[in-house]
């Protein structure tokens, strides 16, 4: 029989990776198809239906991790209530609740059902996207009112209906990150909401959907704002919705077809193992645990064990979901497994194959993780097994690393029979022997307590600890350190290069706003160029009021100079990530501890790249997203401002009467040796044969085009009537732009006040 890959028997349910749009879904029949209502979205919706009937409180969030079924029980509820009877009955169905359950006692739908808003987060305006939803779903027009107090429109609408109104926001975290790009200023609006729905008359209630706290979004701002935050979002009552282990198998062995029958027998035996040794260390696990996990196929019951924990850290919370690592296309995931690997009982996917996966494609993200540390150590362990041992060795080492690191949420561990059973059929026998070399190498360590085998502890290193006491030891951060990381190109005056041939340019620098003042007082401008953009730093804790308040006054103080101060709303993420940048340096050039400590320098070295790529993205963030101010007043182009834009403009302003040479050959500080020449040649021309049309030019060399561009055009060198073709006055008109005529009125004020000889150096000096 022809050897077939795996791909050819299993799929991957498509059912399962469809993306819910709320907004977009919601009257769909076929959106609900295939939604599998767990026990903990059930837990979920009959907590937040007590709260209801027994309290005022009208406003929830939802919070959980990517890929967890939030939006898909928002429709369901959006379902349940809403205006279409045949989608209640199925929600019902899907439930497949009791029918005195208090989900159905508080969202009873009748007739018409509520009023649903269902509104998907972007990062514009929460105000603006409420307003389109109003009018899309009841028809009524307040884009046309000049101002619209959109709550008190929805606590009039929810109030006027005989059973209720309910808003759900998707994505909830869209809309935080644009308030805390524009500064905070609508955080205020969901604190006035959820006050609103639990004071409104009506049935109002409130469902925003997150995958993290409220003040989780503001990492741009201070720790003050980080607080407020937090207060604001106790107005709400939080629910979490986080799978428990046992139902994301089951949603694994959903997803998970075999187009045909394979003789699996002894994957039976395997699924057993693992279940016992779950059911040991966590005996409410359901009886069928190894039915589901061998539903779950070729993917081997210890992944699909740790499968969920795993989706839960915190460096695959906002990288994917199961679902998209079971059919994401990266090198040594799932997928390619099931390409590479011929149709077997024994071609699963193991910890092993997910450990080679994690190192190669998340390790950055894990190693700037909480998990960090102790991946850090799993991976020294891994090395060195790999240094001394053979191949199996190694595979042991991978497999006790990965089942250690997640076993909590998996209530999997790592002993004997698991790692025998982790491995392929023909190194089964020699488990034992491998664990004893391994234990005797301190490569692993034998956990008695658990009866479990884990990493050997290579490094007690508190690298938390040292980082916070280095960062009490430093009053300021290093602007060195800002600078270095920073694109501190110049600013270049695109358009009034475009316009005017003259290339100008600003200096690009970032400065700690306690030094601004002594800066400024000693100020020059930098050679060539024409002034400076300074990005303002605080360098302690300070609201944003207080910083644009200093930089203002600063700026009133030293008008006149070609000095630009910005202010961004990301400053205070700034200065904290640099001073954590500095401590961290601090740690690994001055602890000896770590020198022979090859674990915790991985970790450290991560962190250090991990606050540099944070730090130079929040840098340039910050030049694109400030706020600029000269001589006491903000710089602006217009609605699509740049930071070219604006210097665009103040060049304009400061060399006002520069004439206009469009030409990149001769408009430049350093001429090429060919200019030089056609220079020369021109200005040989110029002494000869003055008398001569266009100098006696016929064709085009290169010191004709300098000719034509320079002296020609702007009428420098014309026809001037009986006196024939002469050097003289530029033209009178301006039409084409050279502007030539104030810089001859300025040449010849030098001749009228003077009786002495004129020297070029006090030509160019007026020119310059």
């Amino acid at each position: 029989m022809q050897q077939r890959t795996l791909n050819s028997v299993v799929e991957i349910s498509r059912k399962f990776l469809r993306s819910i749009q709320i907004d977009d879904d919601f009257g769909r029949e076929d959106a609900l198809s295939g939604y599998v209502c767990q026990g903990t979205a059930r837990t979920l919706l009959e907590s937040m239906s007590q709260q209801i009937l027994e309290t005022k409180q009208r406003a929830f969030t939802w919070t959980g991790p990517y890929g967890g079924g939030k939006s898909s029980l928002a429709l369901m509820l959006c379902s349940l209530v809403g205006p279409n009877q045949i989608l209640r009955q199925k929600a019902k169905k899907i439930l497949a609740l009791p029918d005195d359950s208090p989900i159905y006692k508080t969202f009873e739908a009748k007739g018409s059902g509520w009023i649903v808003l269902p509104v998907v987060g972007k990062r514009v305006s929460i105000r603006e996207q409420l307003i389109a939803t109003i009018e899309k779903r009841t028809g009524v027009a307040l884009a046309k009112k000049k101002s619209t107090d959109v709550i008190s429109e929805l606590v009039s609408l929810a109030e006027s209906h005989k059973q209720g109104l309910l808003l759900i926001i998707d994505e909830l975290g869209k809309f935080l990150e644009n308030s805390a790009q524009e500064g905070g200023e609508d955080i205020y609006f969901f604190q006035q909401l959820a006050e609103a729905a639990s004071r409104a008359k009506g049935n109002f209630v409130v469902v925003g959907v997150l995958h993290q706290p409220f003040e989780a979004y503001a990492t741009t701002l201070g720790r003050q704002t980080r607080d407020d935050w937090a207060k604001i979002q106790g107005r709400y009552i939080d629910i979490p919705l986080v799978a428990a282990t046992d139902e994301v198998i089951e949603l694994i062995g959903r997803s998970v077809s075999k187009s045909e029958k394979i003789e699996l027998d002894k994957v039976h035996d395997i699924c057993n193992v693992i279940a016992e040794n779950i059911k040991k260390r966590r005996p409410a696990s359901p009886q069928n645990l190894a039915q589901s996990l061998f539903a779950c196929w070729p993917l081997h019951p210890a992944i699909t064990a740790l499968l969920g924990p795993i989706s839960r850290r915190k460096f695959g919370q906002n990288e994917r979901s199961i679902f998209g690592f079971l059919t994401s296309r990266e090198p040594l995931g799932f997928a390619e497994h099931l390409q590479t690997h011929n149709v077997s009982w024994d071609a699963m996917y193991r910890p092993s194959n997910y450990w080679d996966y994690l190192r190669a494609n998340s390790e950055p993200a894990i190693l700037a993780s909480p998990d960090g540390h102790r991946w850090a150590q799993a991976v020294d362990s891994v090395e060195r097994a790999e240094a001394r041992g053979t191949p199996l060795h190694v595979e042991v080492t991978k497999t006790a690393a990965l089942i250690e690191m997640f076993r909590t949420g998996a209530a999997l561990a790592a002993d004997e029979t698991s790692i025998s059973c982790c491995l392929r059929k023909e190194n089964k026998e020699q488990t034992k022997s491998v664990l004893q070399d391994l234990v005797a190498w301190k490569i692993l360590i034998e956990r008695k307590h658990l009866n479990a085998y884990g990493v050997f502890a290579g490094s007690d290193f508190d690298i938390e600890s040292a980082i916070s006491s280095a960062r009490n030891e430093l009053s300021t951060f290093n602007v060195k350190g800002l600078t270095d990381l920073s694109d501190l190109n110049p600013v270049i005056a695109k358009r009034l290069y475009y316009e005017k041939g003259t290339m100008r340019w600003f200096v690009k620098t970032i400065a700690p706003l306690s030094d601004l003042g002594s800066i400024l007082d000693g100020y020059k401008v930098a050679p060539g160029s024409v002034g400076t953009f300074i990005l303002c730093v605080p360098d302690a804790q300070m609201t944003d009021k207080q910083l644009l308040a200093s930089v203002l006054e600063t700026s009133n103080r030293h008008k006149d100079q070609a000095v630009i101060l910005g202010v961004s709303k990301n400053a205070l993420r700034v200065t904290d990530l640099s001073q954590e940048l500095a401590a961290a340096e601090r740690v690994f050039t001055t602890r000896t501890e770590l020198e022979g400590d090859s674990v915790a320098r991985r970790e450290l070295i991560s962190r250090l790249n991990s606050l540099k790529a944070n730090l130079q993205e929040e840098l340039s963030d910050a030049f694109r997203m400030a706020s600029w101010y000269r001589n006491g007043m903000r710089v602006s182009t217009g609605k699509n401002a740049t930071i070219t834009g604006m210097a665009s403009d103040i060049a304009e302003e400061i060399f006002d009467q520069t004439p206009v040479i469009n030409s990149e050959l001769i408009n430049r500080d350093d001429l090429s040796s060919n200019i030089v020449k056609a220079r020369r040649q021109l200005m040989y021309k110029m002494l000869q044969d003055s008398n001569l049309s266009k100098l006696g030019y016929e064709g085009y060399p290169a010191d004709a085009g300098l000719y034509y561009t320079v002296l020609h055009d702007p009428g420098l060198h014309m026809n001037r009537g009986r006196l024939g073709w002469a050097f003289g006055k530029p033209k009178d008109d301006d039409s084409n732009g050279s502007s030539y005529q104030s810089l001859w009125i300025h040449t010849e004020e030098i001749f009228k006040n003077t009786q002495d000889k004129v020297m070029l150096n006090d030509i160019y000096s007026v020119w310059q």
